[in-house]
């Protein structure tokens, strides 16, 4: 009877160990699981990190670009009043800031004869004033041209059928000038915008002499 009752404690103590060692044996495949999930989300929050990071300098270095480039379009603005402070008195010139640049509204009497695209002397001696501070900095230059709503005469129609035509002759012009006067051309741009952006009534001599204009504006260069 002894002996049985040892025989069943020795199998029932075989059973209780095995039991204890797969136990043990699954929850170190577990933990061993568990670590490696560990190590790839930190991996994956490491990356995230490095991209933040990098996120970060870019868009601190975008910010410092665009306040040097507001800076320069600033020193570039005080630098035209002062040029042309005369010409700003007699209200031949109007030099605005604008959210992007700066804007030069420049009457057609100081620059063309009525009706024509051919530069006078002394539009062609503002544009070289113009031209030497312009120079240094590195907006783009957008010279657009403006007429009124009057239609072209009998005798110019062959040239300049429309506005639009007369308009942008007198922008590509002033657009050559400033090159030839030492702007970098590949920051030059001709538009017409002929009479469709009138600032005052075309209903009266004034208003249309308001809006036959040549207006050069400075916008800071877009991030490449």
């Amino acid at each position: 009877m002894r002996i049985v009752e040892h025989g069943l404690v020795g199998l029932l103590g075989i059973a209780i160990l095995g039991s204890f060692g797969c136990v043990t044996s699954g929850t170190y495949e577990a933990l061993e699981a568990q670590q490696a999930a560990a190590l790839k989300e930190n991996e994956r929050l490491a990356t995230e990190v490095d991209l933040l990071q990098t996120e970060n300098a870019v868009l601190t270095s975008a910010v410092a670009n665009a306040q040097s480039k507001v800076q320069a379009l600033s020193q570039t603005h005080q630098q035209l009043v002062s040029e042309l402070r005369s010409e700003v008195a007699s209200g031949q010139i109007e030099i605005q800031k604008i959210v992007d640049g700066v804007r030069l509204n420049v009457s057609d009497e100081l620059l063309f004869p009525s009706g024509t695209s051919d530069l006078n002397e002394a539009g062609r001696a503002l544009l070289g004033r113009v031209a030497g501070q312009l120079q240094s900095e590195k907006s783009i230059i957008f010279v657009e041209g403006h007429t009124d709503n009057v239609r072209i005469g009998k005798v110019l129609r062959a040239r300049y059928p429309t506005n639009w035509e007369l308009a942008g002759a007198r922008s590509a012009l002033v657009v050559r000038v400033l090159s030839e006067a030492g702007v970098d051309p590949m920051r030059l741009r001709a538009v017409s915008r002929g009479p469709f952006a009138p600032v005052a009534s075309n209903d009266t001599a004034d208003g249309r002499a308001k809006n036959r204009r040549t207006e050069i504006i400075l916008r800071s260069v877009p991030p490449t």
